[in-house]
Formats: structure tokens, C-alpha cells, sequence
């Protein structure tokens, strides 16, 4: 039988502290669609006891092209609309688009100085290009799935002694091509802009190679590397009841009794504010003026570990100490922070909640 300890009714205090974490989820939950929806992303659940997930990362860039009207450029992309997408996924054993994918993944991995390895790799790419007289704007979105191997470190016995985990996976920079084949292009080169253009616009391809323009049609889009960021800085959260990082319960993480939830990309002194990456080149094609500008937009990333985890780092490699139990002195997030700090945060976060709501409605 349940006992009852307490019936009285909420106070004040209670009401504005429940009022206050209303405002603070609220918030968070708002941000993260609007982060979601724009940033370069990174998302992962790691189970030790699994010590194998699928990973997410999101890389998404914005190219404008510039010229007068009346131009060549002007021409070819007045009134254009078109989209290109395709997938591929498979396995390391298999030839061909899915094997050079997880091959590409592994380099990026040694390059890390990460031991993780990856067996399989989902990969989708997308583009869209929208063109007037005088602006073409192109949008890619590259999103990589990996599955990621052998995490774990080394092994704990008991709940109080812990697995050590690695974490230098997250930063990952495929700096070379990553060429898939598809049925409509050919040999596609997802991991550079200009092939779009090549593909679907040769000429306007030719005239952009080597010049100025490929410091942008030329950078690599699967770039992670702000997720190398030290975990210190990272926001921290402990869920013992895995509502926040898991959905519901704690289904699928083999039986955890909490999650440790990283966060990355909200900003804050102690992070820093982060800005999207813009870079602007200019050419000369004939005769006219071309400018070109990309825009890479801050990133936003998620580490979810199943069990209490504590970030370390030795000799300039981060690796996480993982228990199944709460460690002795266990304090959450939260602890020592007085509530009133609580309640201010709280409602600063509100008041940016209905910010962001009503610059959208503009």
C-alpha cells in the first residue's frame, strides 16, 4: 500500500518553482525545434552494455550565387527549381557506394585518434536550387548514419566500478571525397558542392573551377570538428528517469537506471556563443561580376549515455567513466545552485520562448 507523506496543497514557492521548470522545458523543447531545424547536428545514444549505436550527423550548408542580369549565370538559373536526392546504405563487406562510405568514416575515425569503428553507414543526400534573374540559391543537406563499434574502452565490474568510454569519435572531418554511385548521376561526389553543378550545370561548373569560388565549391560539407569541443564545456544532465533523452522510460538501454545527457550548441559564458560559419568569394565570368557566399549554420549536438557518466581526459584524449549506479556524493546538475537562480533562469528562457514565437509570426 502507497503511503501518503504529504497532502497539503503546492505553496507559493512550489507554484513558482513548478511555474519556473514549466518555462525552462518549454523553452528548451521550442529551441531545440528551431536548432534542429537549421543546425549542423549530431545526435547518439551510447548503451555500454551494447557497445554498439547508430549515430547521427547532419551537415547542412547554403550557397547564394550572385550576378547581374543579362548575364550567362543569369540564363542558365533564371526560373530554376529543381531538387536532387538519393540515399545509399550498406555494409563495410560490401563493394561499391556503402563500402567507400564506411571506408570514408574509418579515416575520419583513425584521423580523430579514435579506436571506434564503423561496420555500416545510411546516407542521404539532398539539394535544392531556387533561381532568379539575378540570385540562385542552392541548399545541401547531408545526413550520415553510421554504425558505431566498439566504444567501450574497457569493461566494469559492478555497478560502482565503471566502463570507460570513448569520446573522440565526435569530431569527426571527412576531408576527402566520398563518391556514391547513383542511378540518375553517375559517380556523385556527395562531400563536395561544385559536383551538383557539374551534374546538372557543367558549364557553369567549368567556369567556377579554380578560381576564388572554390574556397566554398570546393569545402567539405561533412565536417563535425565543433563537436571536439571539450566535453567540459558541454551542458550536462543527469535523467533518472530517461523522459529527456529517451522518449519514454528507458526502453532500449538495457536496462539503465538513468542517462547522462551532453548537449551542445545552446551557448552560454561558459560555452560561448556560437555563429554560423559565412565565407564570400568573388569572379569574374565573362565579363560579369559573380559573387558567391555559404553559410554553414551553428551546431547543435547531442550525446545521450545510458548509466551516470563522469567526462575525463588524458593526455588530450576525452573518454567518459560510466556506472550503472549513482557514484558516491552523487550531486545532479542542479545541486548547489540556489533557487532563486532557478526561477531567473526559468523565466529568462520563457521570455525567449515567446521571442522566438513571435519573430516567427513576422
Amino acid at each position: 500500500m502507497t503511503k501518503i507523506i504529504n497532502e497539503k496543497q503546492p505553496n507559493d514557492f512550489v507554484k513558482a518553482y513548478a511555474a519556473a521548470t514549466f518555462a525552462v522545458v518549454s523553452a528548451l523543447l521550442i529551441s531545440s525545434f528551431v536548432t534542429q531545424a537549421f543546425a549542423v547536428d549530431m545526435q547518439t545514444l551510447l548503451v555500454p552494455d551494447r557497445n554498439r549505436t547508430e549515430a547521427s550527423f547532419i551537415a547542412v550548408r547554403t550557397v547564394t550565387l550572385e550576378y547581374p542580369a543579362g548575364s550567362s549565370f543569369a540564363s542558365v538559373f533564371d526560373g530554376v527549381t529543381k531538387r536532387v536526392s538519393f540515399a545509399v546504405n550498406g555494409t563495410a563487406q560490401e563493394p561499391g557506394a556503402a563500402g567507400q562510405a564506411v571506408a570514408a568514416v574509418n579515416r575520419a575515425l583513425a584521423e580523430a585518434r579514435s579506436p571506434v569503428q564503423a561496420s555500416a553507414v545510411d546516407l542521404a543526400y539532398t539539394a535544392t536550387m531556387r533561381g532568379t534573374e539575378t540570385r540562385t540559391v542552392i541548399s545541401y543537406k547531408v545526413e550520415l548514419e553510421p554504425t558505431l563499434e566498439q566504444f567501450v574502452l574497457q569493461r566494469g565490474e559492478g555497478g560502482q566500478s565503471g566502463h570507460i568510454v570513448d569520446l573522440e569519435w565526435r569530431g569527426i572531418s571527412i576531408d576527402q571525397p566520398l563518391v556514391v554511385n547513383t542511378p540518375e548521376y553517375g559517380e556523385f561526389d556527395v562531400n563536395r558542392p561544385l559536383t551538383l553543378l557539374q551534374k546538372l550545370y557543367p558549364e557553369i561548373a567549368q567556369a567556377l573551377e579554380g578560381t576564388q569560388a572554390s574556397t566554398i565549391m570546393d569545402d567539405h560539407l561533412l565536417n563535425f570538428e565543433d563537436f571536439d569541443t571539450s566535453m567540459t564545456v558541454w551542458h550536462k544532465l543527469f535523467d533518472p528517469v530517461g523522459t529527456y533523452g529517451g522518449g519514454v522510460g528507458l526502453q532500449g538501454t538495457e536496462g539503465a537506471k538513468a542517462l547522462t545527457v551532453y548537449s551542445f550548441g545552446e551557448g552560454s559564458i561558459r560555452e560561448g556563443a556560437h555563429s554560423a560559419e559565412e565565407k564570400d568569394a568573388t569572379v569574374s565570368v565573362d565579363g560579369a561580376q559573380i559573387k558567391l557566399h555559404s553559410l554553414d549554420p551553428p551546431p547543435s549536438g547531442q550525446l545521450t549515455i545510458a548509466g551516470y557518466a563522469d567526462e575525463q581526459e588524458n593526455q588530450g584524449s576525452e573518454f567518459a567513466i560510466v556506472s550503472a549506479d549513482a557514484p558516491e556524493g552523487f550531486q545532479p546538475s542542479t545541486g548547489g545552485f540556489p533557487i532563486q537562480v532557478l526561477l531567473v533562469f526559468g523565466g529568462m528562457m520563457g521570455a525567449i520562448a515567446i521571442f522566438i514565437l513571435w519573430k516567427a509570426r513576422k
